[in-house]
């Protein structure tokens, strides 16, 4: 018997579904991964948020898909899969490439379905409206591909080097999502009314304080800043300090 997944269900992983939670929390990864990234959120968010963890095509339950190239198809696509599903409040936090399409699914789920995130979180990414530093690279070859990403954020596993079978799995997502990254544009259009949060690592090159702060342009509501130590994965080593930090901007934005 064929097992027929909903939208829904191909895009959101709930590893913990908690009826009575106050707020869903859709939480979107970095370049090259998926919800794995997010496996210690449920338990360490507590019982009054319940993550939902998006799933790209192209990487871990959803391997055999083809990934997506931009931005603005994924938030689309994401938010026709989530809209049936959710209520509000719900908030949207996004790591790294993450940030950026959790912005413009929270624009997608305002403008498409009338569905207003009660709070945005973004982490390690400047505001879409900042000017990209760096050329691009998704379209060079694997090896210096691979060189320069590894250079710049030290987070290439050594096995992707070492492994052609390894290479085969990971960097078809991994290059397709650089590529959303590289080649997305931002439009500009109404602001959102909630509030934002941003962190930071005070050791990323790519991603200084003052890049962190234009995203407080992008909303009519409270803006914060908080700052990490590491460097531009200090998700990982400030895990527990970033979520004490968002948990309590997620339960005050619904404190009316």
């Amino acid at each position: 018997m064929t097992t027929v997944t909903s939208p829904f269900e191909q895009w959101i992983l709930r590893p913990e579904p908690r009826p009575t939670a106050v707020l869903r929390l859709i939480c979107v990864p970095y370049a090259g991964g998926g919800p794995a990234a997010f496996h210690a959120w449920p338990r360490m968010l507590g019982n009054a948020v319940e993550p939902w963890l998006l799933r790209l095509p192209g990487r871990e339950a959803r391997l055999r898909e083809t990934p997506l190239h931009s931005v603005a198809e994924i938030a689309r696509q994401a938010a026709a899969a989530l809209a049936p599903e959710l209520r509000e409040p719900f908030a949207v936090f996004g790591y790294s490439l993450g940030a950026w399409i959790g912005f413009e699914v929270a624009r997608e789920l305002r403008d498409a379905y009338g569905l207003r995130a009660a709070h945005l979180g973004v982490a390690a990414r400047p505001a879409p409206q900042t000017p990209m530093r760096h050329p691009p690279v998704h379209a060079l070859p694997d090896d210096a591909f691979i060189d320069i990403l590894d250079h710049r954020f030290q987070a290439i596993p050594p096995m992707i080097r070492e492994s052609a079978d390894m290479r085969a799995i990971y960097l078809p997502a991994l290059r397709a999502d650089t590529t959303a990254l590289e080649t997305y544009r931002y439009l500009p259009g109404p602001r959102l009314d909630c509030p934002v949060s941003a962190f930071g690592g005070t050791e990323d090159a790519d991603c200084d304080p003052a890049d962190l702060q234009t995203w407080g342009q992008l909303t009519t509501g409270r803006f914060q800043l908080l700052m990490l130590p590491g460097g531009h994965f200090f998700l990982t080593a400030c895990q527990t300090q970033l979520l004490e930090a968002l948990s309590r901007d997620l339960l005050r934005s619904l404190v009316p």
